[in-house]
C-alpha cells in the first residue's frame, strides 16, 4: 500500500516558514524533521502549530497506552471467563479474551480514525539542496519550488508488537488452566446413572458404585474458584447440591457413598527399615470431602512393599471400605 505525498527540492541555504505543514496555521513549536533514510539527521527543525504538536509528541504516549488497554483487556476477559465458565467451552473462553484483547487496535484501524503522523519529511540531500516530502502539495507552493506527485510506500509496522498483549492474555488463561485446576472423584450410589453438573452445566455422566474398585469414582477437573456442584438421576432428582470453593491442586470427593461404607485415607510409608500403614477415616459427612493432601491412588489398596528400589517415601491412597 502506497501514501500520496508531494515532493520538492529547496536550497540548503533557506529555512522553513513558520507554518504548520500539516494545517497551514502559523507554526509555533519547533520539532525535529525525521528522515526517511535509517541513521541519517537533516538537523533541520519545521514549525507546527500547538494541537498539530501535541497529537505528534503524543502519538508514543497513545501507543503505549493502547497496548496496555490491551493488556487488561485481554487479562481481565481471560480472568472472567475462567471464573464464570470454568473448565467448560475453553474454545468460547480463548475467543472471547482474543476480542477483548484486540478491541483497542480494531478502534485504531476504523476508518474513521486518523493516526497522527509528520506531515514533513526528509528525503535526501546533496551539496546545494535539500529534497522534502510533504503530506500538502500548498506547503511546499510557499516555498517557491516545483512540486512533482511521489507515491510512498506507507512505513510497515511491526505487528508483532500489536499482537502481543494477546498472546499474553491466552498465555494467562493457559496458565489459569494449567495451574489453577481442581480435581474431583464422583460417587454416585443410586441404582441407575447421574449426571454431573458443574455451575448447572452438564460435564458427564457416571454409573452407580456400590463397592471398591479402580473404576468406582470418575475423575473430572475443574477451575479452582467458587463452584456449584450437583448430581442429577435420570429421572430429574437432585442428588447431590452443594455450593464450595476448590482451591488450585487440591483432590475432592464428590457424591452419595453406599450405605455401610465411608471414605478412609490409607498411609504407606516405605523406609530401609521396613514398612508402616496407617487408616484413617476421612472427616466431614459429605457430599464435599476435602483431601488434605496429595492422593498416589483411589479406591485400591497399597501394596506393602514398593514396586520399584527405593530408600523411603509415603504413598498415600483414598478407600471406600466398611464404616467402623
Amino acid at each position: 500500500m502506497r501514501q500520496l505525498w508531494f515532493r520538492a527540492a529547496i536550497e540548503r541555504s533557506r529555512l522553513l516558514p513558520p507554518i504548520c505543514p500539516a494545517c497551514l496555521d502559523v507554526g509555533v513549536r519547533p520539532l525535529d524533521v525525521p528522515s526517511r533514510q535509517p541513521g541519517s539527521d537533516p538537523g533541520v527543525t519545521a514549525y507546527y502549530c500547538d494541537d498539530c504538536a501535541d497529537r505528534l509528541e503524543q502519538r508514543a504516549t497513545r501507543l503505549m497506552a493502547r497496548r496496555a488497554s490491551q493488556g487488561v483487556l485481554g487479562i481481565g476477559a481471560a480472568t472472567s471467563a475462567a471464573l464464570v465458565l470454568g473448565g467448560a467451552r475453553v474454545p468460547l473462553q480463548v475467543l472471547l479474551t482474543l476480542l477483548a484483547a484486540t478491541f483497542p487496535l480494531v478502534i485504531a484501524a476504523w476508518p474513521g480514525a486518523v493516526q497522527a503522523q509528520p506531515a514533513l519529511l526528509h528525503l535526501a540531500s546533496d551539496a546545494v539542496r535539500h529534497h522534502w516530502l510533504a503530506r500538502r502539495k500548498d506547503f511546499l507552493q510557499r516555498l517557491g519550488a516545483d512540486v512533482a506527485i511521489e507515491h510512498a510506500p506507507v512505513p510497515r509496522r511491526r505487528i508483532i508488537w500489536d499482537l502481543l498483549p494477546a498472546l499474553a492474555a491466552l498465555a494467562w488463561l493457559s496458565t489459569l488452566h494449567w495451574f489453577g485446576r481442581a480435581e474431583l472423584r464422583v460417587l454416585h450410589s443410586g441404582d441407575q446413572d447421574a449426571v454431573v453438573l458443574i455451575d448447572h452445566r452438564r460435564r458427564q455422566t457416571i454409573a452407580p458404585t456400590r463397592t471398591e474398585h479402580a473404576y468406582a469414582a470418575h475423575a473430572v477437573s475443574t477451575l479452582a474458584g467458587r463452584r456449584t456442584l450437583g448430581i442429577v438421576g435420570e429421572e430429574g432428582t437432585l442428588l447431590v447440591d452443594v455450593t464450595a470453593t476448590l482451591w488450585p491442586g487440591r483432590d475432592y470427593v464428590l457424591g452419595t457413598l453406599p450405605a455401610g461404607r465411608c471414605l478412609f485415607l490409607e498411609r504407606q510409608e516405605y523406609g530401609e527399615e521396613g514398612s508402616a500403614r496407617d487408616l484413617v477415616a476421612l472427616p466431614g459427612a459429605g457430599p464435599l470431602w476435602e483431601l488434605p493432601v496429595n492422593v498416589d491412588q483411589w479406591f485400591a489398596p497399597l501394596s506393602p512393599r514398593p514396586s520399584l528400589p527405593t530408600s523411603g517415601g509415603i504413598r498415600t491412597a483414598v478407600r471406600l471400605l466398611p464404616c467402623r
